[in-house]
């Protein structure tokens, strides 16, 4: 992972969203409410940018998993990318589908159904 090429993609998402503070910015104390909003909406959207800019740099690492109906070693079918909701926003994740030649079944890693699970997916 290059932590500097991070380290700038989070900095620039911070100022993007301060550049926003402060060009809203009202000069009166009767517009704090709205300015509390603003700030922690802004904040808020830098969250999932941040994470998605984390996500796109980090390796799947995860090893080979085995056939959880059978116990065989799976392949490497495809990947997929699922978007998942976080507090700031969504972030989309690349998930490695696998293939069981013995079960000629295809899984996501968690084997649960709706996440992936077993699919009856013959390809």
């Amino acid at each position: 992972m290059d932590r500097e090429a991070l380290r700038r993609e989070a900095l620039a998402q911070m100022e993007t969203a301060l550049d926003k503070i402060v060009d809203d910015a009202s000069g009166s104390l009767q517009d704090m409410a709205a300015m509390e909003r603003r700030i922690y909406d802004a904040m808020n959207g830098v969250k999932s940018k941040v994470l998605q800019a984390w996500v796109d740099q980090a390796k799947d690492d995860s090893s080979r998993p085995n056939c959880p109906q059978c116990g065989q070693p799976l392949r490497q079918k495809q990947r997929v990318d699922k978007t998942c909701g976080c507090e700031g926003g969504q972030v989309t994740v690349p998930r490695t589908r696998w293939w069981c030649d013995a079960c000629k079944a295809s899984f996501f890693p968690s084997g649960q159904h709706g996440d992936g699970g077993v699919s009856g997916d013959h390809a």
